[in-house]
């Protein structure tokens, strides 16, 4: 199959005839589609998997680009992977195996309307040559025609061309070492020379974690579970702690021939579980705990008082008037009163208590064993300490006070979402009686039971989706290259009609439905009518070529069966690949990471894209970033907002853009609502823009309008 190259190009420069025999053998080996390249993008050797696919083009036998096999790689992104991991092949260094890890990979549409998921990764033992991998969307079989692994050399070759990330070491069936990779090396300490050939055991020194002890494994040991939690010492004594995977190869009579050890180092993983589990329970301003830890904390407090006579208190603070230091000092003067507010309040309470920080300027408190009398005192005690406080900032000085609201914990409570509710109750009647108050709830209190009847949220979310009185807005999303229609991408909006056919906003009853818990149902509605909309309108859409951006709840996103249900849904209505894109928030997908790849993954193989919402808003968005597998950034409107007048909001946008390209995403700016920002956004490369400066939201059936007129 393989053509032959001209000598005068010299494509094979650097590598031997019993090399580029080995390269062939392995690739051959493999039943997903790869291709050689070298620096110029040229299709040097591919396998039988690729060859079929592309269906045994002629192309082959002149070595071109791989752009000429497959055009749909032509441009900058796939012209950028292809150089970093050139670059990458000639630095033979751990360091730079390590970044193999962060090869993203990409996808990329074909004129059919299917899509090929690419991935590139360097020769790290040739200089100058990467690997590319070529996966057909959701093809879960073996493409036709290709033969599989062919005996012992290819099962191995497959196991280490799969685990080039990790540490790799092949056992014979005697124990004896017989290869490793650079990974392996570099975690053991010795050279691949000093291993092969060697007991499995002397080199790869491993103990169980569970001991806290170091009696080295033993062969045997080390065999006995595929899958273990082990500790690694290093030749110059270093420990480390590894995961270890191990695959056993048998031959044709199926006698067991030896092993694949695939390890990786754990340690940085563990270290950013522990940091991503504080950041996930701990508000990053003032350290307290979140909202989060906070309702879990209180479930667990009302979970008790059912078996137990007990009583608890919750104490609902907000800061009166704290917008007039943000106004007058900025966000950073801000955020310093919220720290000292907090250090304050948490010497005001006993050491048995629980403090969170619940919002932008609201604490809440939990006392644990305390009766109202007492809870009443620690309220005072705190309204006092707060009100003689003066908050300074250059050269300004501020007074202070809290209103805060209280509400008794027994065994008549029925839930956290009603305790929470009577709180947020009291605290605004302690703001409407002249703030720097303590109100204490009581349901036959007029005030509180007019605030109530304020704030029931909760039945008018779930009686409209009961009534299906919710509707489909939708904002354009504009290209700033010219390449795409100005409305191919569309943001898919949520509104509410009252009883009375008036439209309501969803900043009014979204925070409702997610302190409640009613965004999964919310979520379900949204996804079930643009699936609908596609179904009876997809000439048009396809048409069009437009793609629906839709929003998901931190609460979505962490439901399997959420996901199970989109994916019948996309199977069920035959919804295009390429049509769905969801968005996640930054602080969403971060606080829920594990559940968020796993989310996004599995439904982008099966077309759908992803958008990150919000970028920015958090507090380690680069170093997260890279973590999550999405194809689009969306900047956080805080700064683009701003950015004309404040030099940081700018860097920011320019800081995200220029990242988000680097790493093969496109970026779409949020809240353009004036010409001369979208000038500068166009100025800076941003590839998308949306706001009242571009569309504003209309109702979704426009679109037929909008794509008949085009017609």
């Amino acid at each position: 199959m393989q053509g032959k190259v001209s000598a005068a190009t010299d494509p094979w420069s650097g590598l031997t005839e019993d090399e580029i025999l080995h390269l062939r053998e392995v690739i051959d080996a493999c039943d997903v589609g790869l291709c050689l390249v070298d620096r110029n993008k040229r299709a040097l050797i591919w396998n039988p998997w690729l060859a079929d696919y592309l269906g045994n083009p002629p192309q082959f036998a002149e070595h071109s680009t791989i752009e000429t096999l497959i055009p749909a790689l032509s441009g900058p992104r796939f012209d950028y992977m292809v150089h970093l991991a050139v670059a990458l092949s000639q630095k033979q260094s751990v360091e730079a195996s390590k970044k193999q890890a962060q090869m993203s990979r990409h996808l990329f549409s074909l004129e059919n309307g299917q899509f090929l998921r690419v991935s590139v990764r360097p020769m790290m033992m040739h200089p100058g040559f990467c690997l590319v991998q070529i996966n057909e969307l959701a093809a879960e079989q073996k493409a036709p025609g290709s033969s599989g692994l062919r005996g012992l050399t290819e099962n191995r070759t497959q196991a280490i061309l799969s685990s080039v990330e990790d540490a790799v070491i092949l056992v014979n069936a005697d124990g004896m070492v017989e290869f490793v990779n650079l990974a392996a090396e570099s975690m053991t300490g010795f050279q691949s020379q000093r291993i092969s050939g060697r007991p499995l055991a002397e080199v790869y020194q491993v103990y169980d974690e569970m001991t806290q002890s170091a009696p080295l494994l033993t062969l045997e040991q080390i065999l006995a579970d595929d899958s273990r939690q082990l500790v690694l010492v290093h030749r110059e004594g270093l420990t480390i702690p590894i995961q270890q995977t191990i695959t056993r190869l048998k031959g044709d009579d199926g006698q067991l021939e030896g092993f694949v050890l695939v390890f990786k180092d754990t340690s940085q993983s563990r270290k950013l579980a522990a940091q991503l589990n504080w950041q996930s329970t701990h508000d990053p301003v003032t350290r307290l705990y979140n909202r989060v830890e906070f309702d879990r904390r209180l479930s667990l407090l009302l979970d008790e008082t059912q078996f137990e006579d007990e009583r608890h208190c919750l104490l609902y603070l907000d800061i009166d008037r704290f917008i007039i230091v943000n106004d007058n000092c900025g966000y950073a003067a801000g955020d310093e009163l919220l720290r000292q507010l907090a250090a304050l309040i948490k010497r005001s309470i006993r050491n048995s208590d629980l403090i969170a920080r619940l919002g932008g300027d609201e604490f809440g408190i939990l006392l644990s064993q305390c009766t109202l009398e007492v809870a009443e005192r620690i309220a005072e005690t705190i309204r006092q300490e707060v009100q003689a406080f003066r908050f300074a900032w250059e050269g300004k000085t501020f007074s202070q006070s809290l209103s805060i609201g209280m509400v008794p914990i027994d065994r008549h409570s029925e839930s956290v979402e009603q305790i929470l509710g009577y709180a947020d109750i009291a605290c605004l009647t302690a703001k409407e009686e002249g703030r720097n108050k303590i109100h204490i709830y009581d349901s036959v209190d007029s005030s509180a039971a007019r605030r109530h009847g304020e704030t029931q949220w909760v039945t008018r979310i779930r009686t409209a989706l009961e009534e299906d009185r919710f509707t489909l807005y939708v904002q354009p999303i504009s290209s700033l290259s010219g390449e795409d229609g100005v409305q191919e991408h569309v943001e898919v909006l949520i509104r509410l009609l009252d009883e009375d056919e008036n439209l309501i906003p969803p900043g009014a009853f979204i925070p409702a439905a997610e302190r409640f818990g009613l965004m999964p149902a919310v979520d379900h509605w949204v996804v079930d009518q643009v699936a609908r909309f596609i179904t009876q309108n997809r000439h048009s859409c396809l048409t069009a070529g437009r793609r629906f951006f839709v929003n998901l709840s931190g609460h979505s996103v962490c439901d399997d069966e959420f996901l199970q249900w989109i994916l019948l849904t996309i199977r069920e209505r035959d919804i295009p690949a390429g049509m769905l894109c969801f968005e996640v928030t930054e602080t969403a997908a971060i606080s829920n990471l594990t559940s968020a790849e796993h989310f996004m993954r599995t439904l982008q193989r099966y077309g759908c894209e992803f958008a990150l919402d919000d970028f920015g808003s958090g507090l380690s968005s680069f170093g997260y970033l890279k973590h999550l597998p999405v194809e689009y950034l969306k900047i956080d409107g805080a700064f683009v907002h701003d950015m004309l007048e404040n030099a940081i909001d700018e860097s920011m946008v320019e800081a995200i853009n220029r990242i988000g390209h680097i790493m093969g995403l496109e970026t779409i700016a949020e809240f353009v609502e004036t010409g001369e920002i979208l000038q500068r956004l166009e100025a800076i490369g941003v590839d998308f823009v949306q706001g009242y400066g571009v569309c504003r939201p209309f109702p979704i059936k426009r679109l037929l309008e909008a794509t008949q007129a085009a017609e």
